[in-house]
């Protein structure tokens, strides 16, 4: 009787060894795990298993198939940052949402006015410091990882007169979100000119600023909102007008963009494949998608190709202590994800943000601004500064030489 049992158990145990060890199926599986998590803990079962999971092509077939997850965003309010998890997480992202909420707790109990950029689990922040204001470089998901206080950079603005120009700084982690590469973008404006200065971080040095300028004719009522993270190595400026000025950081070269016909405010931008630009614009609920292939000769422009109206029921009935905001404002562009897969609205009257995912119409709301935050006013920039915090990629996975439970 005890020798039936175990035939059935020893033909299953050699069927499983049967498969698992066949390479073509063993990557067939570890395709399946869906999360980069699971990933790595499959690549503790053994070295073999390491090997195939962290393979350079068996990656890539892996993100094609599941896409970095956004674990939630860094909400910020003038003076003050938090995270807050995107809801309905799946158990397998439980433990990076934990560590990102224990960084990102951790780095904005100091005095955070902004972050400055945030990419690929890394954060840039902008705190004042011994009389100062610092960028500390501060890891949200990577266990094991210090802040970096980033060298101070002058700009080297030859031409500035003070009183005459309006200039901005912004410092932008690599599209990898790793320590090297990191740029600073100095750009303000004497008309009818406008400067822009590149500086790129090395290793462990403050790199030597290579600086460009042009000149644009551009008219005198043009107000520059905001300085949009790098896509596809070029920086663009939100404008009040129908056009974005852009910067060539390889080049430093300033270009101007049409923006589609009927969008002049309201918009944000993010990378498409192949080169190309997405640009999201919001007209009271409705939404409207645009492609820029940005490459070839086609001639194409801006390709119109998703609108939709946002529906958010009640959860958007203004509110008594934000008397101030005026009553046609409908919903802000806040940001856009890459390849334009979500984005976040803001809705200024009721105080609630928004996440939507544009393929599914997935409307979610998942934050109201509290009562200690109804001092916000609409600032320059014009909303709420929003920065998602995606799933680190590639995945880490242990050295070869540490052992299992480490």
């Amino acid at each position: 009787m005890d020798g039936d049992r175990r035939l059935p158990a020893a033909a299953a145990l050699a069927s499983a060894a049967a498969v698992l060890g066949d390479d073509n199926l063993l990557h067939e599986i570890l395709l399946r795990l869906g999360f980069p998590t699971c990933l790595v803990h499959a690549a503790l079962v053994s070295k073999r298993w390491l090997h195939h999971a962290s393979d350079p092509a068996f990656l890539r077939r892996f993100r094609e198939r599941n896409p970095p997850r956004l674990l939630g965003v860094c909400v910020g309010y003038p003076g003050r940052y938090r995270f807050v998890p995107l809801p309905r997480q799946p158990p397998e992202l439980a433990v990076p949402i934990r560590r990102a909420t224990s960084s990102c707790d951790a780095a904005f109990a100091r005095r955070c006015p902004r972050i400055k950029n945030c990419r690929n689990g890394r954060l840039i922040i902008e705190v004042f410091h011994a009389g100062r204001f610092d960028h500390p470089l501060v890891v949200s998901l990577l266990a094991g990882e210090s802040s970096t206080v980033l060298p101070q950079i002058r700009p080297h603005r030859d031409r500035w007169v003070q009183g005459t120009q309006t200039g901005f700084t912004e410092m932008f982690l690599p599209e990898d979100g790793g320590r090297d590469g990191i740029t600073l973008v100095n750009l303000w404006k004497d008309w009818p000119k406008v400067y822009a200065e590149v500086c790129v971080l090395g290793s462990g040095s403050s790199g030597l600023p290579a600086r460009g300028s042009a000149e644009i004719e551009l008219p005198d009522d043009i107000v520059f909102h905001e300085m949009l993270p790098p896509i596809h190595g070029k920086v663009f400026m939100v404008t009040n007008l129908g056009y974005t000025l852009g910067l060539d950081l390889a080049t430093r070269i300033l270009f101007t963009l049409e923006l589609p016909v009927g969008v002049r405010g309201n918009y944000m931008l993010s990378c498409a494949e192949d080169s190309g630009l997405y640009l999201v614009s919001a007209d009271g609920f409705q939404l409207s998608v645009w492609l820029h292939r940005m490459s070839g000769n086609d001639g194409a422009g801006w390709l119109l190709v998703d609108t939709f109206c946002v529906s958010v029921g009640q959860a958007c009935t203004p509110r008594a202590e934000d008397s101030w905001v005026p009553h046609d404002v409908c919903l802000d562009v806040v940001t856009v994800g890459d390849n334009a897969d979500f984005l976040f609205l803001d809705h200024p009257a009721s105080g609630a943000l928004f996440y939507v995912h544009l393929r599914s119409r997935v409307v979610e709301k998942v934050n109201q601004r509290g009562a200690d935050e109804c001092g916000y006013k609409r600032a320059t920039a014009g909303h709420v500064r929003v920065s998602p915090v995606m799933m680190i990629w590639p995945p880490i996975f242990p050295a070869r030489n540490v052992r299992r439970e480490e």
